[in-house]
């Protein structure tokens, strides 16, 4: 693939998970898709990144991510992106507040044969935890 596939591709997934299409979101990964996400235990797999997926949905379930740039090279496309959504669902320990969101965030993708395979995703987790009130901003 291309480049300018990667991108696309990566878009894509991006697009499902803004629709709550969760067979399309699945469809963009191998079926031995790795993530390598901040604060988790170790890499999820398939099933494990659906799970994290679903609860993140479940807490922001207005949250749509847009991408602000990304950039590919041979199999790896990565993305600079803001998500913007409403608390209403528990995050982190943290019942719905109602309170709007805005979070920050990279990821890179490794592509083989048109799907994601890997990924690393690093987000403003404490930053979202100040918006919604479950730490004391800086002074």
């Amino acid at each position: 693939m291309s480049g300018e596939d990667n991108k696309n591709l990566n878009l894509r997934w991006i697009g499902a998970f803004n629709r709550r299409d969760w067979p399309a979101e699945a469809a963009s990964r191998t079926g031995d898709y790795v993530a390598h996400m901040q604060g988790a235990p170790g890499p999820l797999d398939s099933q494990g990144w659906a799970e994290f997926m679903s609860l993140f949905a479940t807490a922001f379930p207005d949250g749509e991510i847009a991408v602000e740039a990304s950039i590919s090279e041979g199999d790896v496309v990565a993305s600079r992106w803001t998500m913007t959504g409403t608390h209403n669902g528990d995050f982190l320990g943290v019942p719905p507040t109602g309170r709007p969101v805005t979070m920050k965030g990279i990821d890179f993708s490794r592509v083989v044969d048109g799907k994601i395979a890997e990924h690393w995703a690093q987000f403003d987790v404490i930053g979202v935890m100040q918006q919604i009130g479950a730490m004391p901003a800086p002074a």
